[in-house]
């Protein structure tokens, strides 16, 4: 079986897309861009790569970089990632005609732990489950921060 995985996720956000687009611009503006979700530390930032950890609800971690931010406002973010997930992604950002937005978050990896290649035969579901429950926690703690920032 293949250690590669689609990873596809859609949120729902109470900010315009261009609203959205002004945080995500001061996120990047710091070192820490992933101050508003606790399961995804920051581990290091310089305005072009950023190394994070994302700690699975299912009692593991995976150390992983996002490389060649390319931002084109308001439609889409495209990053690659290279560490424990190895691919390319998009953020594809839809206005919902209700003052928010839609974020489709479009992540195709190659997993390169070796204790993950060699149980995916079996784990593949888990680790899928995992990634959908982080994604879900994310969703929900970026609606918390962003209802306690003006807007």
């Amino acid at each position: 079986m293949s250690s590669e995985y689609t990873l596809v996720s859609h949120w729902t956000v109470a900010r315009s897309r261009e609203g959205l687009w002004d945080v995500l611009d001061e996120w990047l503006a710091t070192d820490d861009p992933m101050v508003w979700w606790p399961s995804v530390q920051t581990e290091s930032y310089d305005g072009n790569t950023l190394r994070l950890r994302a700690r699975s609800v299912l009692g593991y971690a995976l150390r992983f970089s996002l490389d060649d931010l390319e931002r084109s406002r308001p439609e889409t973010l495209r990053f690659t990632s290279s560490g424990d997930l190895r691919g390319r992604g998009v953020v594809t950002f839809t206005d919902t005609g209700t003052g928010a937005c839609s974020m489709r978050i479009d992540w195709r990896v190659a997993v390169d732990r070796r204790w993950m290649r060699l149980t995916g035969w079996f784990l593949r579901p888990a680790f899928v489950a995992g990634h959908h429950l982080i994604m879900r926690q994310g969703e929900r703690n970026l609606a918390r921060w962003l209802e306690a920032q003006p807007s």
